[in-house]
C-alpha cells in the first residue's frame, strides 16, 4: 500500500458555542489541513497521484469555505471543531478525489483531529 499526504494552510475564526471554555469566545486559527491518499499500485509515472492533481481539488475548497471565513457560517454549523471539520472536508472530497484516505486539520502545531476509513 502506498500513501501521499499533501499539505494545505490558511486562516480562519469561529466559536464554539457549546464550549464551557475560552473556545466559546470569537477567535481565530492558523490551520493546516493535510490530506492523505492511498492506493495499492503506482501509476505508470510511479505516482499514486500527482500532488497538482491533489491540489487542483483541495485549493478551490479552501478559497470558498474556509479561508478567511468565519466557520460558523461558511460550514453552517455551531460548533466547527477540528474534528467536525475533517469529516466535513473528507465529506466534501470523498467523491473528488480517488483513494482518499484520512484528512487532519490542525489548530495550531501540537493540536489535530483525524477523519478517516479504517
Amino acid at each position: 500500500m502506498f500513501e501521499v499526504e499533501k499539505i494545505f494552510s490558511f486562516e480562519a475564526g469561529h466559536t464554539l458555542e457549546h464550549h464551557k471554555g475560552l473556545c466559546s469566545k470569537p477567535h481565530g486559527h492558523s490551520y493546516t489541513i493535510k490530506v492523505a491518499v492511498r492506493r495499492e499500485n503506482l501509476s505508470k509515472e510511479g505516482m499514486v497521484i500527482d500532488f497538482g492533481d491533489i491540489a487542483a481539488i483541495v485549493k478551490p475548497m479552501i478559497e470558498n469555505y474556509f479561508d478567511h471565513c468565519w466557520l460558523n457560517e461558511s460550514l453552517q454549523m455551531e460548533d466547527p471543531t477540528a474534528e467536525h471539520m475533517a469529516k466535513w472536508i473528507f465529506d466534501y472530497l470523498k467523491p473528488k478525489l480517488e483513494g482518499l484516505y484520512r484528512v487532519s486539520v490542525h489548530e495550531t502545531q501540537n493540536c489535530s483531529a483525524s477523519y478517516f476509513i479504517p
